[in-house]
């Protein structure tokens, strides 16, 4: 298919894309099934890093799945239980799949074709003393035996699949096993190289069972630590690697929240320089060329006293967080999470929970930060000489398929009602919304080649035709 071709279809897509938000909101209806093309329609080649977490089925039955098709993200992060698999330990193994299978659904082709990484987690009492911490020794080669039939299960070559054949080609070991044991009685986070020791182990499995799977590091929370009083472990990652962890995983990853920026940066949401200070820890011990995933970041829409925040604080970190992975040359970033997950956790969801999906603003943020972003290229950061305010964040994007270069504005904090102007090469420009995609035309009035827009808390898009 020649590239106008592309080009066209794309555009249309976009188009009738666009056409179903409005009516949608105009009705005040959130349901919108787009087609499977349309969400690809940006994604020709590789997927983008748009991720969310779900937990439970994700299945065209889930009460989410019609959001998660709405979003137009190409990736999922679900956790699979060991325990739930394997209860007990007989010979021949005998393996339970319904939980599994239901909560890869969406990987099939015929039921969205998401890209996954599954999270491998909760032992089973049998092979743990707790289901989120160190394997028994003698369980280790246990592990690696389900580990393979479930990489095997889910690799979509026709042998053993399981039912519509889905594929999940990212495995990641553990969440956060730099937790320690007062936290998850006892965790990995004094165990470093226990965890390389597992590493080691369960990565032939892995590539035996399908040789393009991808075996990734347990997102580990590195912030709050012990020393400020939280509950991970700061050697854990040294740990490690020290043990050799480095050999036995293709990806690293981590998460990334705001509440913790001011141990990374002065201002703004710290992922950018969290994940530059992760970036220099792996090449210390020889390994800083390997990709980085983040498959956990995200904020909340309700007010807590100590985290105060608004549905519209929500979207600005949903365009901040995803600009500044882009800019970090992170491969995937998992928003937590799609829906609220209710229970004693902030509502960090996209769309509402308890099986009531309607979306919040950070929804439409997120739909519009993928048509927005997907297609294009992190050029660089603009300095505070060039954006004239060192409070103001703006970086720059070439976006080659359209033809047209984007700039993502926003000034800090979160929550200033200040505005500043920034003034941008080009004689006209686009501004658009993040939140519904309006957009307001600024023209070039002093004929120097040269627009001016005014940035606030609320980052913006500034778009100009190449």
């Amino acid at each position: 298919m020649g590239g106008f071709t592309l080009f066209v279809l794309s555009l249309t897509y976009l188009v009738l894309f666009v056409i179903q938000i409005t009516q949608a909101r105009e009705v005040g209806t959130h349901s919108l099934y787009l087609p499977v093309a349309l969400r690809q329609h940006a994604a020709l080649s590789d997927p983008s890093l748009f991720g969310v977490q779900m937990y439970g089925s994700t299945r065209p039955q889930s009460a989410y799945y019609p959001a998660l098709m709405e979003s137009q993200a190409t990736w999922v992060r679900a956790q699979l239980n060991w325990e739930s698999v394997e209860p007990v330990d007989v010979s021949p193994e005998a393996y339970n799949f319904l939980s599994s299978d239901a909560l890869t659904s969406a990987a099939r082709a015929d039921a969205g074709n998401v890209h996954f990484i599954a999270t491998i987690h909760h032992a089973p009492d049998w092979a743990a003393a707790s289901p989120r911490g160190p394997l028994y020794v003698s369980a280790l080669p246990d592990f690696a035996e389900f580990v393979g039939a479930i990489v095997e299960r889910y690799d979509g070559d026709g042998l053993a699949d399981a039912p519509g054949s889905p594929v999940v080609n990212y495995w990641e070991f553990y969440n956060e096993p730099d937790a320690n044991s007062d936290y998850f009685e006892p965790g990995w986070g004094e165990f470093g190289s226990h965890y390389a020791q597992m590493l080691s182990v369960v990565y032939p499995a892995v590539k035996s069972a399908n040789p393009n799977a991808q075996v990734v590091m347990g997102g580990i929370a590195y912030d709050w630590f012990e020393d400020q009083d939280g509950p991970f472990v700061r050697s854990f990652l040294d740990d490690v690697l020290a043990a050799g962890g480095g050999a036995h995983f293709d990806v690293m990853n981590f998460h990334s929240y705001p509440a913790f920026s001011h141990a990374w940066a002065q201002q703004g949401p710290g992922l950018l320089e969290k994940t530059q200070a992760v970036r220099s820890k792996l090449a210390e011990y020889g390994v800083g060329d390997k990709p980085i995933v983040i498959t956990e970041a995200g904020w909340h829409s309700d007010s807590p006293p100590q985290q105060p925040s608004s549905p519209q604080i929500q979207a600005r970190y949903v365009v901040e967080l995803f600009t500044q992975s882009l800019a970090a040359d992170v491969d995937v970033m998992i928003w937590w999470m799609l829906h609220d997950p209710g229970g004693f956790y902030y509502a960090n969801g996209l769309v509402t929970g308890e099986g009531n999906a309607q979306p919040k603003l950070a929804f439409w943020a997120y739909q519009t930060a993928v048509a927005e972003l997907t297609t294009a290229d992190f050029e660089y950061r603009l300095t505070p000489a060039q954006t004239g305010a060192t409070d103001m964040e703006v970086y720059k994007f070439n976006d080659s398929f359209y033809n047209r270069r984007v700039y993502v504005a926003w000034l800090n904090p979160v929550d200033t009602t200040i505005v500043k102007p920034l003034t941008l090469p080009g004689t006209h420009a686009v501004v658009r919304d993040i939140i519904y995609g309006n957009t307001q035309t600024i023209v070039d009035d002093n004929g120097d080649g040269h627009v001016t827009v005014q940035v606030g808390a609320q980052p913006i898009y500034v778009e100009f035709n190449q």
